[in-house]
């Protein structure tokens, strides 16, 4: 990712403070305090260049996985379905960035949303013989994810990023204090499409793809994005507005269908972790303990059920990532954990169209969140904090 313009780096107005830093050619902080539109706004405006190229980038990946799959066909669908407006009922904070951007970038909010739901449309490649998350090989697996609590005020937790290998390139960290005052940390991939970060609770929210209820939809006949689904923007924005393991699961439960689904892990360092999924049958399925880890399939269903909806690679995933958290506690190093997250079969590498694009350790203190990032070994840690 070309270095974003050293000359905007520090941008005051009369309603924000805004501060670029950028810390790799790779990934770029984006500190700002303001509204949620002033936010997408400041973000398209410094990160303009590399969120078009971006986009030509992930166009061109999808015309790959799925001949005649692009971006302004899914822009258009979602367009007929009104999902930017939908978007907007249930989450005007989501909707409020995304017009930000929209304004800035001088596109439609339904382009930026087909990118931002990249899930739906790996779906839609997958469900349509493109490639997808569920292909038999290893390169078609996604993250994994791990925390655990002493629930007196020290966590850590690990989170692999594993998708598309144009998201190398043009990571963008949003460090953001919002007209309350409250504060979020969200990863992202252009300024689209959110992966992880600490919510404004001070709770490390680490995601990951049910790519198996996906699965279940598409045996099913089941539409992706349906005249009743609620957009899945919703959930990967909304995550980092709550402020407890309460909220989350509210967040979660809040409507009963959605044209993606997703797992969230909720790090409290003063309470046990949390691990919530959402499921194709509306259900919300939950566990708390003082440890967990999640890699892109269900942890509550059987393995006889899973394996017919994703490759055995994930279920390794699974395993080896429990079998490594009955050994850890609270006093493992950030190191012996990067080391276990970069080791296989949790590390991918990167390849040509997938692989690991970012692994995130953070390390939390009560609510001081510390986040150290890695990309490949060409390019240093790179650490963020949300204090």
């Amino acid at each position: 990712m070309k270095a974003l313009n050293a000359c905007i780096a520090l941008i005051i107005s009369a309603s924000a403070n805004a501060e670029l830093i950028q810390h790799t050619d790779q990934i770029a902080e984006v500190k700002f305090e303001g509204s949620s539109y002033e936010l997408g706004l400041h973000v398209g405006t410094v990160a303009k260049e590399q969120i078009l190229d971006g986009i030509d980038r992930y166009n061109d990946m999808l015309g790959e996985m799925l001949p005649g799959l692009n971006v302004i066909s899914l822009a258009k669908g979602m367009q007929g379905q009104n999902l930017f407006l939908r978007l907007k009922t249930v989450s005007p904070d989501a909707a409020n960035y995304i017009k930000g951007l929209a304004d800035s970038l001088n596109r439609d909010p339904h382009l930026l949303l087909a990118v931002g739901m990249s899930d739906e449309a790996v779906l839609e490649s997958q469900r349509n013989g493109g490639m997808g998350f569920l292909q038999d090989k290893p390169a078609s697996e996604r993250c994994t994810v791990m925390g655990i609590s002493d629930g007196q005020g020290r966590a850590w937790a690990q989170a692999n990023f594993d998708y598309m290998g144009i998201n190398y390139e043009g990571l963008i960290v949003l460090n953001h204090i919002d007209d309350d005052g409250k504060h979020r940390i969200i990863q992202t991939w252009a300024g689209l499409i959110p992966y992880g970060g600490v919510n404004k609770g001070g709770q490390p929210i680490l995601m990951n793809t049910m790519a198996d209820e996906g699965k279940v939809r598409e045996v099913l006949d089941g539409e992706i994005i349906s005249a009743t689904s609620t957009p899945s923007y919703y959930l990967s924005w909304e995550a980092y507005n709550t402020e407890s393991a309460d909220e989350l699961v509210e967040m979660m439960a809040e409507f009963p269908e959605y044209s993606a689904f997703f797992s969230y892990t909720l790090v409290d360092a003063n309470e046990r972790v949390l691990n919530i999924e959402n499921h194709y049958n509306g259900q919300t399925i939950l566990s708390s303990r003082d440890r967990q880890a999640h890699a892109n399939h269900s942890t509550y269903q059987p393995e006889e059920c899973v394996k017919p909806f994703t490759s055995q690679c994930s279920i390794d995933r699974q395993n080896a990532s429990e079998e490594y958290m009955k050994t850890a506690d609270v006093d493992t190093s950030k190191e012996k954990v990067q080391a276990f997250a970069e080791s296989k079969p949790l590390w991918k590498g990167r390849g040509k169209y997938v692989g690991t694009v970012t692994s995130t350790h953070f390390r939390v203190n009560g609510k001081l969140v510390d986040m150290y990032i890695k990309t490949d070994d060409e390019h240093p840690e790179v650490h963020i904090r949300n204090h």
